[in-house]
């Protein structure tokens, strides 16, 4: 957990005479990881913004505006940053943070250019040179990516971002079991590598080996600051395991930093029901009767052809589809009328049943589904 740090301290780190890629590190480590820190660094940013109106020198208004790009990029106002820092892309130091923004926003052309206009004073810059082959990897240029990490392979092959990096390369290309082995090797440098824990955890989570990815699920989101990111996928996978006040802990450790974070509430919510359930013998007993229910295919049942093949065309195949889709989803099918409709709401009524009722339409399902069609879970 970071320590608390005062306005006083923030001012120090803030300089725009001293201020470096490592001091912004530092401000982004102790404002991230913790709510005070925060609270502390949302007042330094109001006072940078009244400075800024205020101020008729031409070369303070640049360096105030350069310090409040950085400060907005650190609390992930990435657009805000972006047009401060454009103004005073010709600094190093700017150029370099409006290049880390872009690539946020997937502007990869622009980033690239940034970039290499922040390391044109030091060619060999590793750190600048990790960010460029990152950019290319995202872009879709993994072999370029590769190329350029490779070249600090006798200099740097002893640094965790290295390894990752060549990792992630790798995986881009579909050779999982080499990028697992680099992954592996970032983290017996340095256990603490969060990039390499989540991605470790993230790729475990896909095959569906629930124990390794909350493992290091777990490991990464004990750093401080940790990913939200890892805590949403942590929060998802504990649900899929019944530990409900776990999942709670993490969606509202998300909330607490970004309280307006909608997948968050929608699971944190989600949870909170889950966890108030009480299951008895009897309610066991009689969800196992529904459940059996559910499972009736629709071909056991009498229904026009054109209600017939609308509903195979949607890839509903029994009466437990049908509970996740709602009136208005159905009749947005075409050919799909109110005469299919009622159709529909007939059989589902003989079984004490109807449509939605589950309270999961495709849509929600695609995003918050469990592991059984497209991923819910978040890439880093």
């Amino acid at each position: 957990m970071a320590g608390t740090v005062s306005e006083l301290e923030i001012n120090r780190l803030l300089d725009p005479e001293t201020i470096s890629r490592e001091v912004v590190e530092e401000i982004k480590h102790q404002v991230l990881g913790s709510i005070e820190n925060r609270k502390v660094f949302d007042k330094k940013i109001e006072s940078l913004e009244e400075k800024i109106k205020k101020e008729k020198d031409s070369v303070k208004l640049k360096d105030l505006k350069l310090l409040l790009g950085i400060c907005t990029w650190i609390i992930g106002k990435t657009k805000e940053a972006v047009d401060l820092l454009s103004e005073i892309k010709t600094r190093k130091i700017s150029s370099y943070y409006l290049g880390k923004c872009y690539q946020e926003l997937g502007d990869y052309k622009n980033a690239l250019e940034c970039f290499e206009r922040a390391k044109k004073s030091d060619e060999d810059e590793f750190d600048i040179c990790m960010d460029i082959a990152e950019t290319k990897r995202l872009a879709g240029d993994s072999n370029e990516a590769l190329k350029i990490i490779k070249n600090f392979s006798q200099s740097h092959g002893d640094n965790a971002e290295f390894q990752y990096q060549w990792g992630h390369c790798l995986e881009a290309q579909g050779m999982y079991k080499e990028a697992m082995e680099h992954y592996e090797r970032a983290l017996q440098i340095d256990p603490n590598h969060a990039k390499s824990l989540f991605q470790m955890a993230f790729n475990y989570d896909m095959e569906g080996e629930d124990d390794s990815a909350i493992e290091y699920y777990e490991r990464c989101v004990k750093l401080s600051p940790a990913y939200k990111n890892a805590y949403m996928n942590l929060g998802i996978l504990y649900e899929d395991n019944g530990k409900y006040d776990d999942a709670i802990f993490c969606y509202e450790a998300v909330l607490d930093v970004e309280p307006v974070h909608e997948r968050a509430r929608f699971c944190l919510k989600s949870a909170k029901s889950s966890s108030e359930m009480f299951f008895d013998e009897e309610t066991s007993k009689k969800q196992g009767q529904e459940s059996e229910v559910l499972n009736i295919p629709i071909s056991d049942f009498e229904l026009s052809v054109r209600s017939r093949n609308c509903l195979e065309k949607m890839n509903i195949r029994t009466l437990k589809d049908l509970t996740r889709i709602s009136e208005p989803e159905l009749l947005t099918f075409k050919n799909f009328g109110e005469t299919s409709l009622n159709e529909i709401k007939a059989i589902l009524a003989q079984k004490g049943l109807q449509l939605g009722q589950s309270g999961e339409g495709n849509n929600n399902e695609k995003i918050f589904g469990k592991k059984t069609g497209a991923s819910k879970k978040t890439k880093d």
